[in-house]
């Protein structure tokens, strides 16, 4: 800023350029702020979808190596969505030739065409049936080697006969504590005979995440699944972003198809539902999948399960908008209200033939764009650190539920390995030793090998346990990970 001065007389110019100098140095210092600005405590520095961000770099970078940079794209962009068309409306026709005729992808259809001959697929699954069979015989030839051997096993009828006059003296005097099982003989105890309805209070029913470091590997066994031809899903073509229309309703208010994530078809179809089974969505909340299985029409009766009674009440609706309420399907439909992750209160023991545990998870593609109920909040961090260890008890429930010979599908949307192959390995640990129950897992390979071909799903190659869907943005579904467990004990 410039100053200008006044000419004056020689005897003032000095005591007037004290003056002004003085006012301006006022003036100047009058404006500046006094105190520094201030930052609500309350204002977030940084939002939880960037922290989610910040989680996945930290943790998937390292192992997705040169893949997490398309992955981390696809998770960013707007996912792909399917179309299932409702077998129970009265203009299905119509609206599956609507489905037909914007050039979409019929993906049961697709998939069928290119699966194996029926010969060869009945051919593999004797082949693997007999596998089966085999490790029960080797399981139960081990447990009566076992009880045979032990040399205090006398016999119940001779040691009646002998009445209160035998007398067997004690070959040794016992002491303190000696009544008390080792842990071979627990593990002898526990694991003899299946006791799936044992009580163990929550309180006592510890998860560390390292059962399965030190137990024997988890067995794996091919598996052939039957694809049911009534699911009329249908999906855009690889690198086609379009949408679907919104759904026709008919003369009795039934909606005529909805929108889903096309990963979420994948457990499913690894259901291999059979028309006599008993099946069990144990958190069928908010209903997609629960709708997916009543539209193969393969089960005798389906329960859905869920804890909340908001949740509860949402899944009811989405059931009434798009099933008759007087319809045969809708009888074969029973509602359960019951805490999944409780191994305490859990008595839903050994009485399904299928059972989908789609556990509630980090949820990655909604945790890295949404900010309101993210789990990557600082209110949620005991939450979300604690989920490793709830979803392990939710899926040991489900491997009680089911009976010997029954399935038992795992699935969540996130690339964790904590919350996939770690819980379903500590989970089937933890099932054999508490509960006395034996499993072995359905490589979903040859399903991964169908779906591959349509050219609208992308698989981790690098999977030691599970299927795990990899979103990329040419056809952006998932992430989805999925594991199917057969009960042999």
């Amino acid at each position: 800023m410039s100053i200008n001065f006044v000419s004056l007389p020689k005897k003032y110019s000095k005591h007037y350029l004290q003056i002004n100098l003085q006012h301006f140095q006022q003036k100047a210092n009058y404006g500046a702020p006094r105190f520094k600005p201030k930052i609500l405590k309350t204002k977030p520095l940084r939002t939880p979808s960037m922290l989610a961000l910040d989680n996945f770099d930290f943790y998937y970078g390292p192992l997705f190596t040169n893949k997490w940079p398309s992955i981390r794209l696809g998770l960013l962009m707007p996912n792909k969505f399917a179309a299932v068309v409702n077998r129970f409306s009265s203009s299905f026709e119509v609206n599956k030739n609507i489905m037909e005729s914007l050039g979409t992808i019929n993906l049961i259809k697709q998939i069928v065409k290119d699966r194996d001959p029926p010969k060869e697929v009945e051919i593999i699954r004797k082949r693997f049936d007999s596998k089966l069979s085999k490790l029960q015989e080797n399981k139960t030839n081990n447990l009566i080697s076992t009880n045979s051997s032990n040399p205090i096993d006398y016999d119940v009828e001779s040691r009646l006969e002998s009445g209160m006059e035998f007398y067997l003296p004690p070959t040794h005097e016992l002491k303190h504590g000696e009544l008390e099982p080792s842990d071979k003989e627990m593990e002898l105890i526990e694991g003899s005979e299946p006791n799936i309805r044992r009580i163990i209070y929550d309180s006592k029913f510890k998860v560390t995440g390292l059962e399965s470091l030190d137990a024997d590997p988890l067995i794996t066994v091919d598996d052939s699944l039957i694809y049911p031809r009534d699911l009329q899903v249908f999906i855009h073509p690889p690198q086609c972003i379009d949408g679907f229309p919104g759904p026709i309703r008919d003369e009795q208010n039934v909606s005529g198809w909805w929108l889903l994530d096309g990963a979420s078809i994948l457990p499913v179809l690894a259901l291999d539902l059979n028309e006599d089974d008993i099946v069990l969505d144990m958190c069928a909340s908010p209903g997609g999948k629960s709708l997916l299985i009543t539209q193969t029409g393969k089960f005798a009766s389906l329960v859905c399960n869920d804890n909340k009674l908001s949740r509860l009440g949402q899944l009811r609706r989405a059931l009434a908008m798009y099933i008759p309420a007087g319809s045969e399907a809708a009888s074969r439909i029973i509602l359960k209200r019951k805490d999944v992750s409780s191994v305490e209160s859990w008595d839903e023991c050994g009485i399904y033939d299928k059972v989908l545990l789609d556990a509630p998870c980090t949820s990655d593609r909604l945790s890295a764009n949404q900010d309101d109920n993210n789990i990557f909040a600082t209110d949620k961090t005991t939450e979300r650190l604690d989920l490793p260890q709830k979803q392990t008890k939710m899926l040991i429930n489900a491997l009680r539920s089911v009976r010997v010979g029954g399935s038992v599908i795992y699935s969540t949307c996130t690339l964790a390995p904590t919350q996939n192959e770690l819980v379903v390995e500590n989970a089937v640990v933890l099932a054999q030793q508490h509960y006395g129950i034996k499993f072995v897992e359905r490589s979903l390979k040859r399903m991964e090998k169908l779906l591959k071909r349509t050219g609208l799903y992308r698989f981790s190659d690098q999977q030691q346990r599970g299927s795990l869907v990899l979103p990329y943005i040419v056809s952006n579904f998932g992430p989805m990970f999925i594991c199917k467990l057969q009960r042999i004990i």
